[in-house]
């Protein structure tokens, strides 16, 4: 007896490879939704690790937050103390509190006043304690903490390119490195210290003769005040996109996001949680002082990014 195997017709292949089709465009979003969940989950644990190190750091300097002016000493950048032999420059960046060394592009840049090598960003020292402390030593274009990627608590996963180059736009391709640095390999951080609350006392008219430096000292002055009463919502650190979106001046802004979502940004918080939360536009900058602590894209009912108590 002899038998003979029936081949697959051609509908029939047809209508496995449309099921086989079929599963995957089901599978596919199923997928990515569960890769952008466990992205997102690391990125909320790196800001809450980082939110918690700052409120560890107030209590060890009596309720001061570590943003200050950029310090000098010996020619070396980085937030130190003026008591420590470190003198206040008249500038200041939001990377300049916790994160690893920044790439080479910023010796060049301003006089190399914003190149802050990782051991003089004050809140390091309190999640990775084998980093050392301050130092006044100059910093070389080959050294390995410019490249050393182990400070994983300050990379976002959605972190692709970064905007300090070139904000609110995109970093540029560098020809130097062959890469578009992401934030964390430009600045050293894909997370950054919230500023609106500077931007608020330099344009207000009663603060127009304090310097920089005192400036600053209002602000943290202010922070210590805010910590009293508004914790859960004073934000003081978020990721490159709250500020793209905050500072946008079209209230109708749409800001695609690392994880693809539309004007969301995680958020420190001063009480030390973390949040993922939307993210409303900015409308440019308001009309008087008296009208900050009522604009909705900087003080609303989920978070603050000023002082909205001061009149």
């Amino acid at each position: 007896m002899s038998h003979q195997r029936r081949a697959f017709t051609l509908i029939e292949l047809l209508v496995v490879i449309a099921i086989i089709a079929l599963l995957i465009g089901l599978l596919l979003p199923a997928l990515g939704k569960a890769r952008k969940s466990a992205r997102l989950t690391i990125s909320m644990s790196n800001i809450r690790q980082i939110a918690a190190a700052g409120a560890t750091y107030q209590t060890d300097q009596k309720g001061l937050l570590p943003l200050t002016p950029v310090m000098q000493y010996n020619a070396n950048p980085g937030p130190g103390q003026p008591s420590d032999g470190w003198i206040p420059q008249n500038a200041w960046c939001t990377w300049s509190a916790f994160g690893k060394t920044n790439s080479s592009y910023w010796q060049g840049q301003y006089g190399g006043v914003f190149e802050i090598r990782q051991e003089n960003r004050p809140l390091n020292i309190y999640l990775y304690p084998s980093i050392g402390s301050r130092t006044s030593g100059a910093i070389s274009s080959v050294d390995s903490s410019r490249i050393n990627n182990n400070l994983m608590a300050f990379k976002d996963p959605s972190d692709q390119v970064g905007h300090q180059r070139n904000w609110p736009g995109p970093n540029m391709f560098d020809s130097t490195t062959g890469t578009t640095p992401s934030c964390f390999d430009d600045v050293g951080t894909s997370y950054q210290w919230q500023a609106k609350w500077y931007e608020q006392i330099d344009r207000d008219p009663r603060y127009s003769g304090l310097t920089l430096v005192k400036k600053f000292e209002l602000g943290a002055r202010r922070f210590k005040l805010a910590d009293s009463f508004a914790p859960s919502r004073m934000v003081w650190l978020n990721d490159e996109w709250a500020d793209i979106t905050i500072n946008s001046t079209n209230p109708n802004a749409r800001v695609k996001n690392g994880y693809d979502d539309i004007n969301k940004s995680v958020l420190g918080f001063m009480d030390g949680h973390g949040a993922y939360l939307p993210i409303i536009p900015g409308s440019g900058t308001p009309p008087s002082t008296d009208l900050w602590d009522r604009v909705e894209a900087y003080n609303n009912d989920k978070y603050t990014v000023i002082f909205p108590f001061v009149r």
